[in-house]
């Protein structure tokens, strides 16, 4: 802990050769800590003192629902469900956003699709950005569905998987359903971001190289930092 609070970053290599003890021992005691809250991983073996707050969402009732029908209905099909509550920490100007958004296997987009379609009015499949301007009303709830990354950082909340903060400041950028999003918000979204919540610098990067973006967030990661 005191050599955290000096160099603010710690990996297992550096502690074990700041005081002389084995590189698997200081990986248990890191491995510890975190589990205790007491450091938090900020990259691929590498913790900090938790000084920002951990990114929290929680689902609401509906999202539950949804969810909870779904895997129901399709216990072998992978999810992920989030509302757009999940980004009103990010945003310096509040954008309402009452859509629930459904990702799901790409060979299942259709089948998730047509199921919600029986019980919802409203439920839009991977509309781009010309139709999410001209007909989807985010005031209004409304359903997205689209495909989901294989590999996508995800979470467990209340038994509902939703997206990390990782995965929504890449999702962001590149989902067609996020482009009212895109500009100078974005920046303003990632400054926020990086300001408020611990980030695991290098799920983010791995994520965005993923999906083709990783030269844009390494940008605009050095953009929002370089005020600090």
């Amino acid at each position: 802990m005191d050599y955290a609070a000096r160099y603010h970053r710690v990996s297992a290599p550096r502690l074990a050769s700041e005081y002389g003890i084995k590189s698997v021992t200081a990986r248990q005691y890191l491995s510890e800590m975190s589990k205790m809250n007491k450091l938090v991983r900020i990259g691929h073996g590498e913790y900090a003192l938790p000084q920002k707050q951990q990114f929290r969402y929680t689902p609401s009732k509906d999202v539950k629902e949804i969810y909870e029908g779904l895997v129901a209905e399709l216990p072998f099909t992978d999810f992920c469900i989030y509302d757009g509550t999940i980004l009103n920490s990010l945003l310096h100007h509040l954008s309402i956003n009452n859509a629930i958004y459904v990702e799901t296997n790409r060979d299942a987009v259709d089948s998730v699709f047509s199921r919600l379609k029986e019980n919802h009015r409203d439920v839009f499949r991977k509309p781009n950005a010309a139709m999410m301007h001209d007909y989807v009303d985010l005031r209004n709830q409304c359903i997205i569905v689209k495909p989901l990354v294989t590999e996508s950082p995800l979470t467990s909340i209340d038994g509902v998987k939703v997206p990390t903060l990782e995965k929504l400041l890449v999702d962001i950028l590149k989902d067609d359903d996020f482009d009212y999003l895109r500009g100078t918000e974005e920046y303003n979204m990632y400054q926020m971001a990086l300001d408020l919540y611990t980030i695991n610098i290098s799920k983010l990067m791995r994520y965005a190289r993923r999906r083709g973006i990783g030269q844009k967030v390494s940008l605009l990661i050095n953009q929002s930092t370089s005020n600090d």
